[in-house]
């Protein structure tokens, strides 16, 4: 096979469960994550999301809540308090940069805190690295230790 021939495998892979509340922006991210080489499911609201969490596990969540993002850190806090959920990345997608903002997101079970808009080669990339290491939580916290993570990030868009 010559260097113009290449495979048409894609360059991510793993489930990722988009929630957001605005149909424009859960259709772009889960295109974008899709055309990427993730399997990707779409759920509108929190109800959507709790009825596909049922039976199944993915592989990362991203949470984008633009019309109540103070539901979204509650519904990370109910998201870590599964069993089935404390191992599986959450990337969280916000559009305030309130410092104290990112915290609350951070210590509410965020893994990644990314503020919109949001480049799509990024997010891509960040749902890649948190579903092949893991939670970076999970690898380094013992059990019963409390949680001190905050990343800092860069503004993209």
């Amino acid at each position: 096979m010559n260097q113009t021939e290449h495979s048409q495998t894609p360059e991510y892979s793993g489930s990722v469960v988009v929630l957001d509340d605005s149909d424009n922006l859960r259709h772009m991210l889960s295109l974008a994550l899709e055309t990427a080489g993730f399997d990707v499911v779409a759920a509108g609201t929190q109800l959507d999301l709790q009825r596909y969490l049922v039976d199944k596990r993915p592989d990362a969540l991203v949470i984008n809540l633009q019309r109540s993002e103070a539901d979204g850190l509650d519904l990370l806090v109910r998201m870590r308090a599964r069993q089935s959920l404390r191992n599986v990345p959450i990337l969280f997608l916000a559009g305030s940069d309130a410092e104290d903002f990112r915290y609350q997101a951070i210590s509410a079970g965020a893994d990644w805190f990314g503020l919109r808009p949001l480049g799509m080669i990024e997010l891509q990339n960040r749902i890649s690295e948190l579903i092949r290491s893991g939670r970076p939580v999970a690898r380094t916290q013992r059990p019963g230790q409390k949680r001190h993570l905050v990343l800092q990030l860069k503004r993209t868009g």
